[in-house]
């Protein structure tokens, strides 16, 4: 609509200044060369948005193709970073299972990095308190299989 607006604009402004043009230039031969460089002035004002940017009232083929590209890549990066979790999550599953440890809930924590992706920062271990004594050597087996920090917590069942 501004766009309107200013096309509006610069063609009233053409034909103001076409006009005064006119009434100051004296009579003379060169008085029909003007009227006829004005009336193509005047004309060009009035076809140029058809001429220079011609109207468009539907999105382009690219923007379409583009929008449906970013919604495709958005919804891969998200399973991918949620499958990576889970299949860290059975990893731990199966480190414990090896340990003789049952039971426990397993937390995957995760951040978001600079190039906007999600990182996985630590593996947090709830377990039964009986397993405590077996502390350092639970940790260390999820650290080496895992390759993340690895938090233990212990409570009572």
């Amino acid at each position: 609509m501004e766009s309107l607006r200013q096309w509006a604009f610069g063609l009233c402004g053409a034909a103001i200044a076409c006009g005064l043009a006119q009434m100051i230039l004296p009579e003379s031969n060169l008085q029909k060369l003007f009227h006829i460089t004005c009336s193509v002035f005047f004309l060009c004002c009035l076809l140029s948005p058809v001429i220079l940017s011609p109207i468009s009232w539907e999105p382009s083929v690219q923007e379409e193709l583009q929008q449906q590209i970013e919604e495709r890549a958005k919804r891969l990066s998200e399973t991918l970073e949620n499958q990576g979790i889970e299949t860290l999550r059975q990893t731990a599953r199966g480190v414990l299972d090896e340990l003789g440890i049952d039971g426990g809930k397993i937390y995957i924590n995760t951040h978001e990095n600079e190039t906007g992706g999600i990182s996985i920062s630590e593996c947090e271990v709830q377990l039964d308190e009986r397993y405590a004594p077996r502390h350092q050597e639970i940790r260390e087996a999820l650290r080496q299989r895992l390759g993340v920090q690895v938090l233990i917590g212990y409570q009572k069942e």
